[in-house]
């Protein structure tokens, strides 16, 4: 089953403290954190309007059903997979490498496109998603600088560069440099952007990427229960 915001909201703060603790212990013995990271994985279904439109609500019902089959096969039973809003679903990679998240976002893409979904009377509907993510701490040098939401507010932000660069493929964020970024500088992801504080990993075109970065107009902080629509 897909767990949903609540289950989320009971368990996440505990969570982001183990997070924490364990980058400051390995900053404190001089060493890299390994398997410390928390990684949001924000995963929309490509055009999802069009399978209603085309055959049914009850045909994007079961696709809907099948995707919580598919996420359980690209992650771990110990992560949280959420039923964030719509066609879009959270996942939060827990005790885990931000190094490997590239390689985690490409198995999801993968996973959706790479079978056809199964509708009620027997007929098949293919599928793509994007998927945009970033890792926690934002900044490992300072791990008690920004919350969870705020990843996932820089995960919605490479979501929207995913699906404005093509979709059917992931964008991953992350902050460079120590110096610290409040949270009015994430409101303004370009800012940050077009002053170099941005590290972007993708599997779609750079260009595209980049032109959707530098324009995008981001949302302010998420919270559960304030969503934007699903574009």
């Amino acid at each position: 089953w897909l767990h949903n915001r609540r289950f989320l909201a009971a368990r996440i703060d505990a969570d982001v403290a183990l997070c924490r603790r364990r980058h400051v212990d390995a900053a404190a013995r001089g060493t890299p954190a390994r398997n410390a990271d928390l990684v949001f994985f924000l995963i929309d279904l490509d055009h999802f309007k069009r399978i209603n439109d085309a055959s049914g609500h009850a045909a994007g019902d079961a696709v809907l059903v099948q995707m919580r089959q598919r996420l359980s096969a690209c992650f771990r039973d110990s992560d949280h997979l959420v039923r964030w809003g719509g066609e879009e679903f959270l996942v939060v990679s827990r005790d885990a490498d931000r190094g490997r998240a590239a390689e985690l976002a490409a198995r999801a893409v993968a996973g959706v496109s790479g079978q056809a979904f199964a509708l009620p009377g027997g007929g098949v509907q293919h599928a793509t998603c994007s998927v945009g993510y970033a890792a926690l701490p934002l900044q490992p040098a300072l791990p008690d600088a920004h919350g969870w939401a705020d990843a996932v507010a820089l995960a919605d932000v490479a979501l929207y560069a995913a699906k404005q660069a093509g979709r059917d493929g992931w964008v991953g964020i992350e902050i460079e440099g120590e110096a610290p970024v409040g949270a009015d500088l994430l409101r303004a992801p370009q800012a940050l952007f077009a002053a170099g504080r941005l590290r972007v990993e993708s599997s779609l075109p750079r260009d595209a990427v980049h032109a959707a970065l530098a324009g995008h107009d981001a949302p302010g902080v998420a919270r559960a229960g304030d969503r934007r629509p699903v574009r």
